[in-house]
């Protein structure tokens, strides 16, 4: 047996003459370095490396049966041995020799007859690169191995494909194989779902390319970014590091968080029954919309409509059919405004409309939209009217001062007969 706490070195050659030689080369060294066993055949050095550990194979080229090169194939192709350097030794020193010997998984050849310091000197070379090669194999494991025990999902990539990446990609993509998502998926940008808030590709300015683009904006803010899988969507926030021409991003998923944070933040911002925006969102809106009119020096008109004789609906339907009718009047409301006006539930069965628009197209407005609610057929009541008032916009308002002039005009309405639009004074 082969002492293992020396390097083994394997010597296939033919000629018993040409074994011995090489191996009292190899053990005539004063420090004993390698231990040596010998084959006289392709099939008796295949066998050894069966059963045996070797480090490095010194390999003839012109042998009976199986030659050097046919030897060499067998031993790449085989997971045990296939990492294992190979040395030719051959006589022949013509470029065809030479370019087979590369060409079948050689790390080297030496010419017959060699030189022995030579010899020593390549056989120590590619022990000691096979050495360090098998170092970095398992820092590239370990690395690994912490990648995958990292719940989020990492990638490596050059920006226009992923070269590394954990076993979370692999799981979230239902993947085997980063190589299934090179082919399938292609550059993980691609990925990204173009829709605001969320980065994708499209957001990179000419200059930049995306992933540089990504890389300035994560330094300022969160960035975060909407991945479609398995007809689901899905949100994660990203990170992202540079190591000279490559990049690492960190994805983690936020999903949940984000879903929970839209609905906390639809319900401050919507009624919770008409689906309409909130008395505090229309204060917001507002707010901007005077801030908006007073720096471009332009007008909007702001009405408050509600409806007639609701507690008679409330005490002869019951309650229920009341909030119907509140759902059923939001949907006609919304059914003849624009999209960039501002509609909300002021309270009760009072609504607020703020249009872009002067008083008399305003005026216009409201008319219709009162004309439209009384020839509408509702649920259980049949019909029902509102009372509208309405007031524009003047440099010196605040919203109090709006509010104030539209509820005196909707006053108005409601004492002069109702079922009317009524503008302030």
């Amino acid at each position: 047996m082969i002492n293992k706490r020396i390097k083994n070195i394997l010597c296939i050659d033919d000629l018993a003459t040409n074994l011995f030689v090489l191996e009292s080369v190899l053990q005539g060294t004063k420090e004993a370095l390698y231990a040596v066993a010998t084959a006289k055949s392709a099939h008796a050095g295949l066998d050894i490396l069966l059963k045996q550990k070797i480090d490095l194979i010194l390999l003839d080229v012109m042998m009976p049966d199986v030659d050097g090169f046919l030897c060499a194939k067998m031993i790449k192709s085989n997971k045990k041995t296939k990492d294992i350097p190979i040395i030719f030794v051959t006589a022949n020193k013509d470029d065809k020799t030479i370019e087979k010997c590369y060409e079948v998984g050689g790390a080297d050849y030496i010419s017959k007859p060699y030189n022995n310091i030579e010899l020593l000197n390549r056989v120590s070379f590619h022990l000691n690169l096979a050495d360090k090669t098998r170092l970095i194999e398992k820092e590239k494991e370990f690395a690994q191995s912490l990648l995958d025990l990292q719940d989020n999902i990492i990638v490596v990539t050059d920006a226009n494909q992923i070269l590394h990446a954990n076993k979370a990609l692999l799981n979230f993509f239902h993947l085997d194989s980063l190589y299934e998502f090179q082919k399938n998926k292609g550059c993980i940008a691609d990925l990204f779902v173009k829709e605001e808030p969320y980065y994708h590709i499209d957001l990179a300015e000419n200059s930049l390319t995306w992933i540089d683009e990504l890389a300035n904006k994560a330094t300022k803010e969160e960035v975060l970014v909407k991945i479609i899988n398995d007809s689901k969507e899905y949100i994660f926030t990203l990170k992202i590091a540079s190591f000279h021409e490559y990049y690492v991003l960190i994805f983690t998923d936020v999903t949940a968080i984000s879903m929970r944070s839209l609905e906390y933040e639809h319900e401050a911002n919507y009624d919770n029954l008409t689906q309409i925006y909130s008395r505090n969102m229309f204060h917001r809106l507002i707010e901007q919309k005077i801030s908006n009119a007073r720096v471009e020096k332009s007008s909007f008109v702001f009405i408050i409509f509600d409806i007639d004789f609701f507690k008679n609906v409330n005490d002869t339907y019951g309650h229920l059919i009341g909030d119907n009718v509140l759902v059923e009047l939001s949907l006609v409301a919304k059914e003849h405004i624009r999209v960039n006006d501002i509609f909300a539930r002021w309270g009760g069965e009072e609504f607020v409309l703020a249009f872009d628009v002067g008083m008399e197209k305003g005026l216009v407005i409201a008319e219709s939209l009162r004309k439209h609610i009384e020839a509408k057929e509702f649920d259980t009541v049949k019909h029902i009217t509102c009372s509208f008032g309405i007031t524009e916009f003047t440099p010196t308002d605040t919203i109090n001062t709006i509010i104030k002039r539209a509820d005196e005009a909707l006053y108005d309405a409601k004492a002069t007969g109702r079922n009317k639009v009524c503008q302030s004074k």
